[in-house]
C-alpha cells in the first residue's frame, strides 16, 4: 500500500521559515495552515500549493510525497530517532523533523 505524506514541517525547518510566513504567503488562517501542515486535509487548492511552494522555494513534490509502506516505516523510525536526539541535545540550530504526517485517505 502507498501513502501520501506532507513534508511542510521538514521544509519549514530547512528554510528557517515559520507558520506565520505561510499564513502571510497564502492568506489562510492559522487553523487552515495547521491542518495542511499536519496532514488533516484530503485536498488542497492548487493556488494554495503554489503559494506555499513559492514561500518555501520548493516544488510540489517536495511538499507532498508518495511513499510505500516500507518507506513510511523507515521514515517513522528515522523521525523517532530525531526526536530522541533532540531531547538529548536541544540545540535549536540543528532542529530536525520529528513527525511523519500521513494524509488519511480512508473512506468515511
Amino acid at each position: 500500500m502507498d501513502y501520501l505524506i506532507i513534508e511542510v514541517e521538514t521544509l519549514l525547518l530547512k528554510t528557517g521559515k515559520t507558520n506565520a510566513d505561510l499564513i502571510r504567503a497564502t492568506g489562510h488562517t492559522p487553523a487552515n495552515i495547521s491542518k495542511i501542515r499536519n496532514a488533516k486535509i484530503k485536498a488542497i487548492r492548487l493556488k494554495t500549493l503554489l503559494d506555499i511552494c513559492v514561500e518555501l522555494d520548493c516544488q510540489p513534490g517536495d511538499l507532498i510525497r508518495r511513499v510505500s509502506e516500507i518507506e513510511l516505516e523507515e521514515l517513522t523510525i528515522a523521525r523517532a530517532r530525531n526526536k530522541i536526539l533532540q531531547r538529548r541535545n536541544p540545540d535549536p540550530s540543528e532542529t530536525l523533523p520529528t513527525e511523519v504526517y500521513v494524509v488519511d485517505l480512508s473512506k468515511e
